[in-house]
Protein backbone atom coordinates (compact mmCIF):
# COMPACT_ATOMS: atom_id res chain seq x y z
CA UNK A 1 0.00 0.00 0.00
CA UNK A 2 1.53 3.55 -0.53
CA UNK A 3 2.30 5.83 1.89
CA UNK A 4 -0.55 8.11 3.20
CA UNK A 5 1.69 11.19 2.51
CA UNK A 6 0.79 10.32 -1.12
CA UNK A 7 -3.25 11.11 -0.44
CA UNK A 8 -5.28 13.92 -0.78
CA UNK A 9 -8.38 11.88 -0.15
CA UNK A 10 -9.11 10.43 3.28
CA UNK A 11 -11.98 7.70 2.21
CA UNK A 12 -9.62 6.59 -0.57
CA UNK A 13 -7.27 5.89 1.91
CA UNK A 14 -9.25 3.97 4.56
CA UNK A 15 -11.33 2.15 1.55
CA UNK A 16 -7.34 0.81 0.75
CA UNK A 17 -6.17 0.17 4.22
CA UNK A 18 -9.17 -1.78 4.47
CA UNK A 19 -8.13 -3.96 1.05
CA UNK A 20 -4.94 -4.32 1.54
CA UNK A 21 -5.74 -5.67 5.30
CA UNK A 22 -8.46 -7.92 3.28
CA UNK A 23 -6.21 -9.00 0.80
CA UNK A 24 -3.47 -10.84 3.77
CA UNK A 25 -6.27 -11.71 6.37
CA UNK A 26 -9.64 -12.72 7.38
CA UNK A 27 -10.00 -8.65 7.93
CA UNK A 28 -13.87 -7.31 8.05
CA UNK A 29 -15.64 -4.27 8.46
CA UNK A 30 -17.23 -5.37 11.86
CA UNK A 31 -13.16 -5.93 12.71
CA UNK A 32 -12.28 -2.72 11.26
CA UNK A 33 -15.32 -0.78 13.11
CA UNK A 34 -14.64 -2.04 16.56
CA UNK A 35 -10.39 -1.78 16.20
CA UNK A 36 -11.78 2.18 15.89
CA UNK A 37 -14.53 1.94 18.65
CA UNK A 38 -17.59 2.22 16.49
CA UNK A 39 -20.86 -0.07 17.68
CA UNK A 40 -22.18 -0.25 13.52
CA UNK A 41 -20.01 -2.77 12.20
CA UNK A 42 -20.76 -1.09 8.31
CA UNK A 43 -20.32 2.39 9.99
CA UNK A 44 -16.72 2.76 8.10
CA UNK A 45 -18.05 1.35 5.10
CA UNK A 46 -20.70 4.12 5.13
CA UNK A 47 -18.16 6.79 5.63
CA UNK A 48 -16.04 4.96 2.10
CA UNK A 49 -19.36 5.34 0.40
CA UNK A 50 -19.95 9.35 1.35
CA UNK A 51 -22.91 8.37 3.51
CA UNK A 52 -21.00 8.64 6.41
CA UNK A 53 -18.26 11.36 8.09
CA UNK A 54 -15.58 11.27 10.63
CA UNK A 55 -16.19 13.96 13.49
CA UNK A 56 -13.04 15.18 15.30
CA UNK A 57 -12.46 12.45 18.04
CA UNK A 58 -13.47 9.74 14.98
CA UNK A 59 -10.68 10.93 12.72
CA UNK A 60 -8.03 10.07 15.68
CA UNK A 61 -9.74 7.20 16.57
CA UNK A 62 -9.91 5.60 12.58
CA UNK A 63 -6.04 7.13 12.09
CA UNK A 64 -5.21 4.86 15.34
CA UNK A 65 -7.07 1.95 14.03
CA UNK A 66 -4.99 2.29 11.32
CA UNK A 67 -1.86 2.46 12.75
CA UNK A 68 -1.16 5.69 12.05
CA UNK A 69 1.12 7.44 14.23
CA UNK A 70 2.63 11.05 14.45
CA UNK A 71 2.76 13.12 11.47
CA UNK A 72 0.65 10.67 10.12
CA UNK A 73 -1.87 10.82 12.50
CA UNK A 74 -2.05 14.76 11.70
CA UNK A 75 -1.70 13.97 8.03
CA UNK A 76 -5.57 12.00 7.59
CA UNK A 77 -6.74 14.67 10.11
CA UNK A 78 -6.17 17.35 7.84
CA UNK A 79 -7.52 15.15 4.79
CA UNK A 80 -10.93 14.89 6.55
CA UNK A 81 -11.05 18.38 7.55
CA UNK A 82 -9.74 19.11 3.83
CA UNK A 83 -12.58 17.08 2.40
CA UNK A 84 -15.44 18.07 5.11
CA UNK A 85 -14.37 22.38 4.55
CA UNK A 86 -17.35 24.82 4.05
CA UNK A 87 -15.02 27.24 2.80
CA UNK A 88 -12.63 27.69 0.17
CA UNK A 89 -10.52 29.18 2.94
CA UNK A 90 -11.00 26.51 4.97
CA UNK A 91 -10.29 23.83 2.33
CA UNK A 92 -6.86 26.24 1.68
CA UNK A 93 -6.02 26.36 5.17
CA UNK A 94 -6.49 22.38 5.96
CA UNK A 95 -3.83 22.28 2.00
CA UNK A 96 -1.31 24.17 3.75
CA UNK A 97 -0.93 22.47 6.84
CA UNK A 98 -1.00 19.34 4.88
CA UNK A 99 1.77 20.36 2.63
CA UNK A 100 3.76 21.84 5.50
CA UNK A 101 3.35 17.90 7.21
CA UNK A 102 4.72 16.48 3.20
CA UNK A 103 8.01 18.66 3.54
CA UNK A 104 8.92 17.30 6.63
CA UNK A 105 8.04 13.81 5.60
CA UNK A 106 8.67 13.58 1.36
CA UNK A 107 8.65 10.70 -0.24
CA UNK A 108 10.91 9.26 -2.77
CA UNK A 109 10.67 6.87 -5.69
CA UNK A 110 13.03 4.60 -3.90
CA UNK A 111 11.25 4.92 -0.25
CA UNK A 112 7.92 4.46 -1.66
CA UNK A 113 9.11 1.09 -2.81
CA UNK A 114 10.72 0.09 0.26
CA UNK A 115 7.75 1.62 1.96
CA UNK A 116 5.48 -1.04 -0.18
CA UNK A 117 8.15 -3.83 0.45
CA UNK A 118 7.77 -3.31 3.99
CA UNK A 119 3.80 -2.40 4.58
CA UNK A 120 3.70 -6.71 4.73
CA UNK A 121 5.59 -9.09 5.93
CA UNK A 122 4.88 -11.42 3.05
CA UNK A 123 7.14 -9.52 0.34
CA UNK A 124 10.13 -10.71 2.67
CA UNK A 125 9.30 -14.13 3.45
CA UNK A 126 8.26 -15.03 0.09
CA UNK A 127 11.53 -13.21 -1.54
CA UNK A 128 13.32 -15.48 0.45
CA UNK A 129 11.22 -18.67 -0.73
CA UNK A 130 10.86 -17.25 -3.84
CA UNK A 131 14.72 -18.02 -4.40
CA UNK A 132 14.67 -21.45 -2.84
CA UNK A 133 12.13 -23.55 -4.50
CA UNK A 134 11.68 -24.63 -8.14
CA UNK A 135 8.19 -24.53 -8.00
CA UNK A 136 7.77 -21.06 -7.38
CA UNK A 137 3.95 -21.10 -8.23
CA UNK A 138 1.69 -19.46 -6.34
CA UNK A 139 -0.08 -22.12 -4.90
CA UNK A 140 2.83 -23.86 -3.77
CA UNK A 141 4.50 -20.96 -2.15
CA UNK A 142 0.92 -20.45 0.06
CA UNK A 143 1.02 -23.79 1.08
CA UNK A 144 4.57 -23.60 2.56
CA UNK A 145 3.76 -20.23 3.68
CA UNK A 146 3.50 -20.65 8.01
CA UNK A 147 0.57 -19.08 7.95
CA UNK A 148 -2.51 -19.02 5.64
CA UNK A 149 -2.18 -16.54 2.42
CA UNK A 150 -4.04 -16.62 -0.51
CA UNK A 151 -1.88 -17.71 -3.92
CA UNK A 152 -3.70 -14.47 -5.12
CA UNK A 153 -1.80 -12.71 -2.06
CA UNK A 154 1.30 -14.78 -3.37
CA UNK A 155 0.90 -13.79 -6.96
CA UNK A 156 0.32 -10.15 -6.18
CA UNK A 157 3.59 -10.23 -4.02
CA UNK A 158 5.66 -12.07 -6.94
CA UNK A 159 4.72 -9.37 -9.11
CA UNK A 160 5.75 -6.44 -7.11
CA UNK A 161 9.33 -8.18 -6.22
CA UNK A 162 9.79 -8.71 -9.52
CA UNK A 163 8.72 -5.04 -10.96
CA UNK A 164 10.99 -3.50 -8.12
CA UNK A 165 13.50 -5.93 -8.69
CA UNK A 166 13.56 -7.64 -5.41
CA UNK A 167 13.11 -10.60 -7.10
CA UNK A 168 14.68 -11.15 -10.95
CA UNK A 169 13.51 -14.00 -13.22
CA UNK A 170 16.08 -16.93 -13.49
CA UNK A 171 17.36 -18.15 -16.66
CA UNK A 172 15.65 -21.64 -15.13
CA UNK A 173 11.97 -21.34 -16.48
CA UNK A 174 9.46 -20.31 -13.09
CA UNK A 175 12.68 -19.98 -11.17
CA UNK A 176 13.79 -16.57 -9.40
CA UNK A 177 17.00 -15.31 -8.01
CA UNK A 178 17.46 -11.98 -5.28
CA UNK A 179 18.34 -9.03 -7.02
CA UNK A 180 19.91 -8.11 -3.36
CA UNK A 181 21.21 -10.50 -0.87
CA UNK A 182 20.06 -8.16 1.79
CA UNK A 183 17.98 -5.25 2.16
CA UNK A 184 17.94 -2.24 4.52
CA UNK A 185 16.36 1.05 5.03
CA UNK A 186 19.35 2.69 5.50
CA UNK A 187 18.49 6.35 6.19
CA UNK A 188 15.75 6.52 4.42
CA UNK A 189 13.11 9.33 5.49
CA UNK A 190 10.71 6.63 5.85
CA UNK A 191 12.49 4.51 7.61
CA UNK A 192 11.18 4.81 10.97
CA UNK A 193 7.66 4.16 9.24
CA UNK A 194 7.99 1.44 7.37
CA UNK A 195 10.17 -0.65 10.06
CA UNK A 196 7.45 0.21 12.67
CA UNK A 197 5.29 -1.50 10.66
CA UNK A 198 7.05 -4.19 10.02
CA UNK A 199 8.30 -4.65 13.71
CA UNK A 200 4.21 -4.84 14.54
CA UNK A 201 3.96 -7.30 12.24
CA UNK A 202 6.06 -9.50 12.99
CA UNK A 203 5.98 -9.36 16.12
CA UNK A 204 2.24 -10.49 15.84
CA UNK A 205 3.03 -13.14 14.03
CA UNK A 206 5.75 -14.27 17.29
CA UNK A 207 2.81 -14.31 19.42
CA UNK A 208 0.65 -16.23 17.03
CA UNK A 209 4.12 -18.91 17.04
CA UNK A 210 4.04 -19.44 20.83
CA UNK A 211 0.96 -21.31 20.50
CA UNK A 212 1.38 -22.68 16.64
CA UNK A 213 4.94 -23.98 16.65
CA UNK A 214 6.55 -26.75 18.63
CA UNK A 215 9.44 -25.49 21.09
CA UNK A 216 11.78 -27.62 19.77
CA UNK A 217 11.39 -25.10 16.25
CA UNK A 218 11.41 -22.00 18.05
CA UNK A 219 13.58 -19.89 20.66
CA UNK A 220 12.13 -17.57 22.77
CA UNK A 221 14.26 -16.03 25.79
CA UNK A 222 14.13 -12.64 28.26
CA UNK A 223 16.30 -11.20 30.28
CA UNK A 224 14.97 -8.28 32.36
CA UNK A 225 17.78 -5.63 33.73
CA UNK A 226 18.88 -2.49 35.30
CA UNK A 227 20.61 -0.03 33.08
CA UNK A 228 22.65 3.07 32.74
CA UNK A 229 22.57 4.94 29.62
CA UNK A 230 25.61 4.17 29.28
CA UNK A 231 25.66 0.03 29.03
CA UNK A 232 22.28 0.76 27.17
CA UNK A 233 24.27 2.11 24.29
CA UNK A 234 27.15 -0.58 24.75
CA UNK A 235 24.16 -3.27 24.62
CA UNK A 236 22.31 -1.89 21.49
CA UNK A 237 26.25 -1.74 19.70
CA UNK A 238 26.85 -5.44 20.59
CA UNK A 239 23.06 -6.05 19.35
CA UNK A 240 24.26 -4.41 15.84
CA UNK A 241 27.17 -6.81 15.93
CA UNK A 242 25.27 -9.59 16.67
CA UNK A 243 23.41 -9.05 13.61
CA UNK A 244 25.44 -8.63 11.33
CA UNK A 245 27.14 -11.96 12.86
CA UNK A 246 23.46 -13.84 11.68
CA UNK A 247 23.58 -12.10 8.51
CA UNK A 248 27.26 -13.32 7.77
CA UNK A 249 26.41 -16.85 8.78
CA UNK A 250 23.18 -16.94 6.84
CA UNK A 251 24.85 -15.52 3.42
CA UNK A 252 27.39 -18.60 3.79
CA UNK A 253 24.77 -21.43 4.09
CA UNK A 254 24.72 -22.85 0.85
CA UNK A 255 20.50 -23.77 0.84
CA UNK A 256 17.87 -22.48 2.49
CA UNK A 257 15.66 -24.97 4.30
CA UNK A 258 13.29 -22.94 6.34
CA UNK A 259 12.30 -18.81 6.58
CA UNK A 260 12.76 -17.46 10.14
CA UNK A 261 12.39 -14.52 11.46
CA UNK A 262 14.68 -13.25 14.44
CA UNK A 263 13.37 -10.37 16.66
CA UNK A 264 15.33 -8.41 18.74
CA UNK A 265 13.82 -5.90 21.23
CA UNK A 266 15.11 -3.84 24.10
CA UNK A 267 12.96 -1.66 25.49
CA UNK A 268 11.80 0.09 29.23
CA UNK A 269 9.88 -1.45 31.90
CA UNK A 270 10.05 1.68 34.21
CA UNK A 271 10.04 5.17 33.30
CA UNK A 272 13.84 7.00 34.63
CA UNK A 273 14.55 6.56 38.73
CA UNK A 274 14.88 9.48 40.02
CA UNK A 275 19.10 10.27 41.27
CA UNK A 276 18.32 10.72 44.53
CA UNK A 277 16.75 7.46 44.91
CA UNK A 278 18.92 5.09 43.12
CA UNK A 279 21.40 3.02 45.21
CA UNK A 280 25.13 2.99 45.11
CA UNK A 281 25.41 -0.98 45.08
CA UNK A 282 26.07 -2.95 42.07
CA UNK A 283 23.23 -4.96 40.94
CA UNK A 284 23.52 -8.61 39.44
CA UNK A 285 20.54 -9.16 36.28
CA UNK A 286 17.87 -11.25 36.84
CA UNK A 287 17.88 -14.61 35.55
CA UNK A 288 17.19 -15.34 31.95
CA UNK A 289 13.51 -17.11 32.00
CA UNK A 290 12.50 -19.21 29.21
Amino acid sequence: MKSIYEYKDYRRYISDYYSEQKKFTGFSWRDFAKAAGFGSPVFLKLVCDGKNGLSKGARIAVAKAMGLEGDQVDYFALMVEYAHAKTAEQKLKALERMNEILALNRVGVLEREMFQYYSTWLHSVIREMAASLTDTSPEKIAELCQWAVSPEAVKESLKFLTQKQFLRKSTTKGQFIQGKKSISTGKLATSVLTVRNLHRQMGELALKSLDDIPVSERNFSTITLGLTQEAYETIIEEIANFRKKIVAIAAHDPQTERVYEINLQLFPLSKKLPTELRKANIRKPSKRRI
